[in-house]
């Protein structure tokens, strides 16, 4: 390169005599001043120094030496003498001179030592290097030049010679060193380290180290890197000491890490650090290795990128830690695109038309970074716009204490804005809002936001308009002399109108990153989890603290819904990295934005401005393969520490990524990274916790900052029990921590219980995981804490109450009726200690409702006076009746109307009842805290004042029951049994109690009034006095006990509220329990008036109506009734908990089976794929035209269909409700509010008892897309060749869905089909695939076509579905009836959507439009077969067209083998070398069925005929057939999956050998002469699919006997040479010839029309094989009916009867090859191809024409400017994208933009038909879009991903689609074009134009694949890149290749600009139209006629003609415009130019 630049030079200075010195022009001034007349001398002395030195170059360098000292002293002291050293070409002398220094020279008559040349050679070269450095240094005219005009890369030439010598090498890298720095002290820097020892070398490198300064030259680093291996490769040391030295120098300050981050460091960091291994090489490599995450902090490359990520997973699979660990820091960075700026420096926009700022205000927003403040002060301009007439009228400057100043022309002061206070090292938003103050209500004023807060405002006065000025000059940035400020820039914004107060913190939170300009509606998506959480904060804020929505919310919430609402026109500027594709020094940045085909806008660049492309590793990680790389690592992952390391580059990975969060979004990735987990489980240690809880949003270091970041991985992480239950104790505890922090501790847990966690169901996952045996021991403890704390804070009735009660209710008492087998679904259920943690939940409940405000919501939610009834149920624990009583006492303390409703539903009857079965010290103590003291006691109450006497009752009860277990023990010894005495301790304590309070309770007293409560405590002292009666001996329990309650009778027999009766009954059991104590002593006299009845009337009837009490009989009813209660409630959650464990499950299963996304990271072209795994190939049942199936695809049954993407707000921002709105009021109810009567107890409230209702479609719910519906299932079997796969139909509400593998058992439930009975799945004679390629197909409503009733077997019950994306639907049903249900269902679809024609499907409108699939013959049934057949006559479709129509009328699909399309031998030479298509020779007899084309045949087949009929049985003339499931598969027997069929039907094996399909001659022999041969018939595939005739799997079938030779790829005639392409083109041309047209007829009539059973014709056939022969149905013996269907299999299926008449014959007159009618054709007659005169639409001069497309509305085709398409069938609808505006796509409709989608990174796009688009990206990666219309979106036209595809590894620029064969072909800068499956969004394969390898830089661009087509007829692919024009088949076969690189192109234009193929439904030559940048289009066909005899077919474009486009004239003469656009129009050719004009070139009429 440098010769060609350097050569001529240094011959004219060679050879030129010295030039005269250039005289100075003469002075006007008489006396010129002494300066100027100085700085004349030295301009004069520099021109003769410049002269000298070019000289010089055939003198002696010590000349040399002399004369660049002179220039280098001119300089220092004459700046301006740089202007002439550049003038006069000094730039390229010193290359000459430099590249002339490193070249022997020849020796003189004076031989000089060669010490001294050297030497001289060396000073030479460093004074070049100091002439360089100095004549750019502070120049930028002459900079600029060097850069441009002579570059860096011819120094790099010019030094190579010199490097290259030992002897100069180490001082030309310290020069080159010294002019990137512009200090020549580190000239001898590499000198010294090459010197130095290996323990100097440390300390040299600090001797320089403290002398670095910043890099001003990056372009001199680049060429010392380049030289640094080759001058260090034998001297690592040196090369240690450098890397050291460049350590230094990137970590001095941001411009330096800038500079050498953008040098080629990383990849060969990379590779020196993983060769430099072992203890010896410790040093380098930690220098490497700090080195490297240095650089990878600015981000890498993505071929780096991907480097560093393969060489992370090692061949053995494992993990190389230190390449993790990278990966790990680099991940952490986040730097973005940015401008980095060393002031003085500055960017200017000139604004033409303006005379002022926006009357209406402005916005000025900017995203700065500060590396240092400008110095003391100082103060440095941010912004400044300034008039024409250089006045500032708004100027933002910096001061150096971090405040900011703002001046604007209206007001002489400055305000400084002192609340700010900006700081270093950080990006910070800055938002600048005036208001000009318009209207009366305001004032101008400034508002200033920082972070998106507002910081400060203050009323200033709006600039005046300079009535003067033209223009505005807006800077960025300060150009000063004595500026000084190192800082960064990441965009830019200057709007036309001021923004409202709460948008910037919306701006803000999008982020540095965001560079697009606002127009896109959803906005939220380019939030991170971050910044969506502290949006969500904010506005949940602002809500609660207001009384309504407030205006904030509802600014935000309409910014979510519709974006910032910015119009476009009022974006002033729109400043960002964006528009610059490379790093480095800059003059002039383009504007973002602005009209497609619009001229640009630029910043232009004055000073030091750096455009530095960081691609961090997360966005590399985007590009290469989207999060699945990082989700494979943790995978991949064996060791805690790998896991931990994987987990954080996932995590980060995650966190500053929007495109990686909405990817993982879409891959459900955070369930499929809970999924890998679990089975890591025990690796996870606390350094993999804290990663993933730190990227939900846990803070370790503040805990109470926590809160939940991302809600979607918080529920499948933190919420999978399962996953932490089989962690480590010490993870567990603080997993369980975290719920107590996010809910208690943090600052922010209302909001984390607001909006975060009150929708999870937390309470509930936790009450499931209670009744599960997952955690144990101390992890129950820790899980109890966290229920505590998500109990108390989700205390709502539906979250948390109802649950927690049902549960209680259901587990509190043991069911022992309910067990489970240890196989059932509730094995894995921890049904022991169920009830000890339900009354640990009881427990928890019980301390909550010790809150006043937790009951009061309570006891609005539920009847808790029932309730609390329904938890103590009827058979209590002591431990639950214990809580239970707590409970009733807060709710007495909580309202005085507890106790009266209690009593009305008779509550403490029921207490009465069943406590005293469970009485125990703790329910003692409980009861007599009910009696006495309140729950809120404060001290109001006295010890022994009675709060609740009600429980009174069942105190006494209690006392009776346990007294009667204390006389049954009364004569046990104390010492006999341990714990035997634990009734009568608490017998005895209740009765001291007892007495106790009788003795100091006043209140207590008046219980006793009560003659039913009195006679409680009678009956029970009675009834224990008379069971101890009969005891000789007493326990002293008992003895204690009977003196007690003595002590207590005595005391209420003298009570005087007591009635007389029970006083006397009283003494008498005084008496007797004294004569027991002490039988011998005498009884006490009691005083009669001490015991007489005194109580008054009133007392006495006060006494009997406190002593109502209801029934035993009541009671016992009430408490059956809540038993029943309780068991219902136990069925109910019974029912729940087995579906949450089936729903687990099922969850489970369905995340373990997503495994695309592993799948596009280790098959071809994936980032971990082996290239020794061979790619098996099938035929994919997609059809192309006429139902054609030839496209193959790869035989990976794990690949599925992927969902279309949805597109969810997990990163929105939400509007919480106002706490007034949703508060629970709480209101007091009466107690005669509530109904008392027994009935209330009737289970008549179901608050409790939800309907369970069992999913029986969890197994494909998960397949259904969003917002779908299922309305009908039906088992069905999907047919394939001769399988059939059982599965499941679902007819949603929008989509219909075909799931193999599933089946619907005799209850409706899903099950898999391996479970089922095999009738509720088998279809009779099919053969059963349960085991195959389980496939889940999707079509929405829209995409179905048509459908039309089949027979499989004869069975009419079959159903085949056409959908619009050429794939179809063969299925049986069980039943017609069924099959009916279906009909009507799809009749219904198909009814409610209006058929849109597609575009994409269109042949030439010459021959009518003939879609994909069954649409060419949906409606060709029998009214409309005349239609066919008149088209078919005509010439308008073709036989092969035809004959497809025939076989789909007649019931024939391709889905089917045993009805497979049946089409004819043709030919019959199969022998001559050059076959003859003009000869009838060639051509088979189509007369005659192929059984009797020979005399032998014919004689056979009567005799067979006549001796049938003889013997009365059927008569017929074959007994094979010419159609068969056998025949299919055994012609296509090499191509899967018909290789497996094959061998099903010959029961498992391959037939033998010699029977195999081998020979295509041998074949048509047996066929058409063998006596003992067939008589079959062929198949489409022998007119379109070559690959049925190669052996592509390489399967083994075995040796033929007769000649030895091993049966491979089947034998092909000679004229077709050894190609099977080749071979099936000349079929089909023989299928289309003259002589067949003429004699198909014949040949229709045998198969489908009157002679179909003509025995004259000697056509018959087994009669099995005619429909309505055989009824499978019928056949009830399973062994007959295998041998019928066997019968079926070989005999065949003769076709439907279509035509009862001869079949009219084709016309004849005209060209044969076009329609009836059409005198001319381009393939006929190209030469007569002619120019329009007159352009058909012009675009404009300065807008080439890029696309043609094709309006099928009007029949015309529509020209489009780059970016721009139009939408098939739409014309006033189109699709705009350009890389100005960052690559957004916009939807324009009636040149409106309706839809703006951003960050997309479009740089290419084609339409597959109306409703799908296809694009490229910068990104690498290709995505399809959806557009919908209507009222579905509210707009016209909206576009919305459907799917997201990556293979490529540099951008894609080019793209082409195809509907008719549902293909994608994307086109990169890689050297590729991928084929891809547009239904599945599947990669198929590539087509090379580069090396698969890669190559050198320069050949990879040229092997950039900037064109496709795509040849919708045949398939055939053309790619074009600068190297070569490419023909392909379909699945990548090579065809044909050009080589490009002889013809000319340019940098504009490469040698190929447009393509596009002729199109015809049936075209027997071909045409590729190819057009060039010279204004020529040439005609192109491809052919094997060239072959050599003997040699395989080899292809090769054929020009047919050249066509040169018309000059275009002007002014400045004629020219010859380019060609930029080709499209063929039927028989016509359009094509577009670099003028903006389109013509159309046509034939003569």
């Amino acid at each position: 390169m440098f010769t060609t630049l350097l050569t001529p030079l240094r011959n004219k200075f060679d050879l030129s005599p010295r030039t005269p010195n250039i005289p100075v022009p003469p002075v006007q001034d008489d006396d010129p001043s002494p300066e100027d007349f100085a700085r004349d001398v030295l301009i004069e002395l520099m021109r003769n120094s410049v002269h000298n030195l070019t000289e010089a170059e055939t003198l002696k360098a010590r000349t040399e030496v002399s004369v660049l000292l002179e220039i280098h002293r001119i300089m220092l002291q004459e700046g301006s003498t740089k202007d002439v050293f550049r003038e006069l070409d000094g730039f390229l002398v010193l290359m000459s001179a430099l590249a002339a220094m490193g070249t022997p020279t020849t020796p003189g008559p004076v031989v000089e030592p060669p010490e001294q040349v050297l030497a001289d050679t060396l000073e030479c070269t460093r004074l070049a290097f100091m002439v360089i450095s100095e004549a750019m240094y502070l120049h930028s005219e002459n900079a600029d030049y060097f850069n441009v005009s002579v570059g860096y890369d011819s120094l790099s030439s010019a030094l190579a010679p010199l490097v290259s010598d030992s002897r100069t090498a180490d001082e030309t890298l310290g020069y080159l060193l010294s002019l990137s720095l512009n200090d020549f002290s580190f000239s001898d820097v590499f000198v010294a380290f090459r010197r130095a020892n290996a323990a100097e070398l440390d300390s040299k490198v600090a001797e320089f180290q403290t002398r670095l300064s910043t890099i001003i030259r990056p372009g001199a680093i680049y060429i010392l890197w380049r030289y640094l291996p080759e001058v260090t490769s034998t001297n690592s040391s040196m090369y240690y000491a450098t890397l050291k030295l460049f350590d230094t120098l990137s970590a001095l300050n941001h411009r330096n890490q800038v500079v050498l981050s953008t040098v080629d460091f990383v990849s060969a960091l990379v590779e020196r650090f993983c060769e430099v291994k072992g203890e010896e090489n410790k040093k380098p490599r930690a220098i490497v290795q700090k080195l490297l995450r240095r650089f990878l902090d600015m981000g890498a490359t993505t071929a780096e990128a991907r480097t560093i990520l393969q060489r992370a997973v090692k061949v053995d699979g494992t993990l190389d830690m230190e390449i993790m660990e990278l990966i790990r820091g680099a991940m952490k960075s986040r730097w973005l695109d940015h401008l980095s700026l060393e002031s003085p420096a500055m960017l200017s926009l000139t604004q033409d038309g303006m005379k002022g700022l926006p009357a209406t205000g402005f916005t000025f927003m900017i995203w700065l970074w500060i590396e240092k403040l400008p110095p003391e002060d100082c103060s440095h301009q941010i912004f400044v716009a300034r008039s024409g007439e250089k006045k500032d009228m708004v100027v933002l400057k910096l001061q150096h204490d971090g405040k900011l100043l703002f001046q604007t022309s209206g007001n002489s002061s400055a305000v400084i804005f002192n609340k700010v206070n900006i700081s270093r090292g950080r990006w910070i938003h800055l938002t600048l809002v005036h208001y000009p103050g318009r209207d009366r209500s305001s004032n101008p004023n400034i508002r200033l936001f920082v972070d998106g807060v507002l910081n400060d405002h203050v009323n200033w006065y709006y600039p005046k308009p300079d009535s003067s000025s033209s223009s505005i000059r807006f800077i960025i940035g300060d150009d000063t002399k004595d500026s000084e400020l190192s800082w960064c820039i990441a965009s830019s914004y200057l709007l036309s109108l001021p923004i409202a107060d709460d948008l910037p913190r919306f701006i803000h939170h999008l982020g540095p990153r965001y560079v697009g300009n606002f127009q896109d509606p959803a906005l939220v998506r380019f939030l991170t989890y971050e910044a969506s959480t502290s949006l969500n904060m904010f506005v949940s804020t602002v809500t609660a603290s207001s009384t309504g929505t407030s205006a904030t919310s509802l600014t935000i919430a309409k910014v979510v819904r519709d974006g910032l609402g910015i119009p476009e026109s009022n974006i002033i500027f729109a400043l960002s990295p964006l528009t610059s594709s490379t790093s480095g020094p800059v003059t002039s940045v383009s504007v973002n934005g602005g009209k497609i085909g619009s001229a640009p806008k630029e910043f232009t660049v004055s000073g030091d401005v750096y455009m530095v492309k960081v691609e961090c590793l997360d966005m590399a990680l985007w590009k290469i393969g989207g999060i699945a790389v990082a989700l494979r690592l943790v995978q991949v992952a064996n060791t805690p520490h790998e896991t931990s390391r994987s987990l954080s580059v996932l995590t980060d990975g995650l966190k500053n990524s929007w495109q990686n969060s909405e990817d993982m979004e879409r891959l459900r990735g955070y369930e499929i990274l809970a999924d890998i987990l679990r089975s890591k489980a025990s690796m996870i240690n606390m350094t993999s916790f804290e990663t993933i809880f730190e990227f939900l949003g846990i803070n370790f270091r503040s805990p109470d900052h926590s809160t939940v970041t991302n809600v979607v991985a918080y529920k499948c992480l933190a919420l999978d029990f399962e996953l932490w239950s089989q962690t480590r104790s010490e993870i567990q505890r603080v997993y369980f921590e975290h719920f107590v922090t996010l809910l208690e501790v943090s600052r922010y847990k209302r909001f984390n219980i607001k909006q975060r966690f009150a929708k999870m169901g937390v309470v509930r996952r936790l009450l499931f995981v209670l009744q599960t045996d997952w955690y144990q021991g101390e992890s129950l403890m820790w899980l109890t804490g966290a229920f505590k704390a998500a109990m108390q804070a989700l205390w709502t009735k539906d979250e948390t109450i109802k649950p927690i009660v049902s549960y209680l209710a259901a587990n509190l008492q043991e069911d022992v009726s309910n067990g489970h087998s240890p196989r059932s679904i509730m094995s894995k259920i921890d049904h022991f200690g169920g009830r000890e943690k339900a009354e640990k939940v009881l427990e928890l409940l019980v301390q909550t409702l010790s809150i006043p405000a937790q009951y009061n919501k309570f006891a609005t939610a539920l009847p808790v006076n029932r309730i609390f009834l329904l938890l103590l149920g009827d058979r209590p624990s002591p431990f639950v009746a214990k809580q239970v009583l707590v409970l009733i006492r807060i709710g007495v303390g909580s309202t005085s109307s507890f106790i009266r409703k209690f009593e009305l539903i008779s509550g403490w009857n029921v207490f009465k009842t069943v406590l005293p079965l469970c009485w125990d010290l703790e329910v003692n103590e409980a009861a007599f805290d009910l009696l006495l003291r309140p729950y809120n006691d404060k001290g109001d109450h006295g010890d022994n004042v009675v709060v609740c006497p009600q429980i009174v009752p069942a105190i006494l009860s209690a006392l009776h029951s346990g007294l009667n277990v204390v006389a049954r023990n009364s004569s046990e010894k104390g010492d006999s049994v341990p714990g035997t005495f634990i009734t009568e301790a608490t017998m005895e304590l209740l009765v001291e109690r007892l007495m106790n309070l009788h003795a100091s309770s006043s209140t207590f007293r008046q219980i006793f009034q009560s003659q039913q409560t009195t006679q409680l405590f009678v009956n029970a002292y009675k009834d224990f006095v008379a069971k101890i009666s009969g005891n000789s001996v007493l326990n002293e329990y008992t003895i204690r006990i009977l003196e007690k309650l003595a002590h207590l009778g005595l005391a209420l027999a003298l009570d005087n509220v007591v009635a007389g009766a029970q006083k006397r009954e009283i003494l008498g059991i005084l008496q007797s329990a004294e004569t027991v104590l002490n039988p011998a002593a005498e009884s006490t006299q009691i005083d009669p008036n001490l015991v007489a009845d005194t109580r008054s009337v009133r007392q006495r009837f006060a006494s009997a109506r406190f002593s109502l009490q209801i029934g035993e009989r009541t009671v016992m009813k009430i408490i059956t009734r809540i038993v029943e209660w309780r068991k219902t409630i136990q069925v109910s959650e019974r029912k729940r908990l087995r579906k949450n464990i089936l729903d687990l499950r099922e969850n489970r299963r369905q995340v373990s089976r997503l495994y695309e996304w592993t799948h596009t990271l280790t098959s071809e072209r994936g980032l971990w794929y082996d290239d020794d795994e061979k790619i098996l190939w099938r035929l994919d049942e997609t059809e192309g035209p006429h139902r054609i199936r030839k496209k193959m695809e790869p035989a990976n049954p794990k690949v599925t269909t992927p969902h279309v993407e949805e597109q969810q707000a997990m990163r929105g921002v939400q509007i919480p409700e106002s706490e007034v709105s949703s508060a629970i009021v709480q209101t007091e109810v009466p107690p005669w509010a509530d109904s008392y009567e027994i009935a209330s107890t009737e289970i008549d409230d179901p608050q409790l008892i939800e309907e369970i209702t069992e999913d029986k479609h969890r197994k494909v719910r998960h397949e259904l897309e969003p917002g779908d519906v299922i309305e009908a299932v039906q088992t069905v079997a999907r047919i394939s060749g001769v399988d059939s796969s059982p599965g499941l139909l679902i007819i949603g509400r929008t989509h219909l869905y075909m799931l193999d593998g599933l089946v619907e058992g005799e209850d409706g439930e899903v099950i898999d089909a391996h479970e089922a009975p095999r009738q509720l799945f088998f279809v009779p004679g099919s053969i059963v695939e349960l085991d195959g390629p389980q496939r889940a197909q999707r079509w929405s409503h829209e995409q179905v076509a048509t459908f039309s009733d089949k027979t499989f077997l004869f069975r009419d019950v079959t159903l085949e579905i056409y959908f619009k994306d050429s794939r179809s639907l063969l299925i049986v049903l069980l039943d017609k009836n069924k099959r009916s249900d279906v009909n009507h269902r799809l009749s219904a679809i198909t009814a409610r959507i209006s058929e849109v024609p597609t575009p994409g499907l269109l042949r030439t409108p010459l021959f009518g439009k003939v879609s994909a699939g069954a649409r060419a013959f949906s409606g060709f049934w029998t009214d409309q077969l005349s239609t066919a057949q008149r088209r078919w006559q005509a010439r308008e479709i073709s036989n092969f067209t035809y004959l497809s129509i025939l076989n789909q009328i007649s019931g024939r699909t391709p889905s089917d083998a045993t009805q497979y399309p049946i089409f004819p031998w043709v030919l019959q030479d199969y022998q001559s070398q050059i076959l003859d298509l003009t000869d009838p020779k060639s051509y088979r007899d189509l007369s005659k069925p192929m059984g009797a084309l020979t005399e032998a045949r014919r004689e056979a087949a009567e005799t067979r005929y006549s001796n049938l009929l003889s013997v009365g049985e059927k008569p017929f003339h074959y007994g094979t057939h010419y159609s068969s499931s056998m025949i299919v598969c055994h012609f296509l027997i090499r191509m899967a999956p018909f290789t497996n069929m094959f061998k099903t039907l010959q029961g498992g094996d391959w037939d033998l050998p010699d029977r195999l399909f081998s020979d295509v001659a041998r074949a048509y022999e047996s066929a058409a002469r063998d006596v003992r041969g067939d008589v079959r018939e062929l198949i489409p595939e022998f007119f379109n699919c070559p690959e049925f005739l190669k052996n592509s799997s390489n399967i083994d079938f075995g040796v033929q006997q007769n000649t030895g030779e091993r049966i491979h790829d089947v034998k092909l005639p000679p004229w077709a040479r050894d190609d099977p392409l080749l071979f099936v083109i000349m079929n089909r041309r023989a299928l289309e010839s003259t002589y067949v047209s003429e004699h198909l007829p014949a040949w229709i009539d045998l198969i489908w029309g009157y002679k179909q059973k003509d025995p004259d014709s000697l056509n018959v056939f087994h009669p099995l094989s005619y429909e309505g022969a055989i009824d499978l149905d019928t056949i009830t013996d399973e062994l007959e009916r295998e041998a019928t269907v066997g019968i079926i299999h070989n005999f065949g299926q003769t076709p439907r009867k279509l035509f009862t008449t001869p079949h009219p014959q084709r016309y004849n007159h005209g060209l044969a090859t076009l329609p009836i009618g059409t005198l001319h054709g381009v393939e006929e007659d190209f030469q007569l191809l002619n120019q329009g005169s007159r352009c058909f639409q012009d675009l404009g001069p300065s807008t080439a024409v890029k696309h043609l497309a094709l309006d099928m509305i009007s029949e015309k085709v529509v020209p489009c400017p780059e970016g721009v398409l139009v939408v098939p069938s739409h014309p006033h609808e189109q699709i705009e994208w350009g890389t100005r505006t960052g690559g957004e796509l916009r939807v324009v409709v009636d040149q409106k933009i309706t839809q703006v989608i951003e960050g997309t990174s479009c740089a290419c796009a084609a339409f597959a038909d109306s409703s799908n688009l296809v694009t490229g990206s910068s990104d690498h990666i290709v995505r399809l879009w959806t557009l919908t219309r209507g009222h579905l979106t509210g707009l016209p036209l909206s576009i919305s991903v459907s799917h997201t595809m990556r293979v490529h590894t540099d951008k894609v620029i080019s793209v082409a689609a195809s509907r008719a064969w549902s293909i994608a072909v994307s086109g990169s800068e890689d050297g590729s074009a991928a084929v891809w499956d547009l239904n599945r969004a599947l990669y198929i394969r590539s087509i090379w134009h580069g090396s698969e390898k890669g190559g050198s830089e320069d050949k990879e661009k040229a092997a950039a694949v900037h064109l496709i087509d795509i040849n919708e007829s045949t398939g055939y692919i053309a790619t074009c890149s600068k190297l070569k024009l490419c023909l392909h088949t379909i699945n990548a076969q090579l065809i044909a290749t050009l080589d490009l690189t002889t013809m000319p192109s340019s940098a504009l234009y490469p040698p190929i600009t447009a393509l596009s193929f002729h199109e015809r439904e049936y075209s027997h030559l071909g045409v590729l139209a190819t057009a060039s940048a010279d204004g020529t289009i040439t005609l192109r066909t491809w052919t094997a006629d060239g072959t050599p005899k003997g040699e395989k077919a080899k292809w090769e474009f054929i020009t047919m003609r050249t066509m040169r486009v018309r000059t275009v004239t002007g002014r400045s003469g004629g020219r010859t415009p380019a060609v930029t656009a080709l499209k063929f129009l039927g028989e016509s050719l359009c094509h577009g130019e670099d003028s903006g004009k389109s013509y159309l070139w046509s034939l003569p009429d």
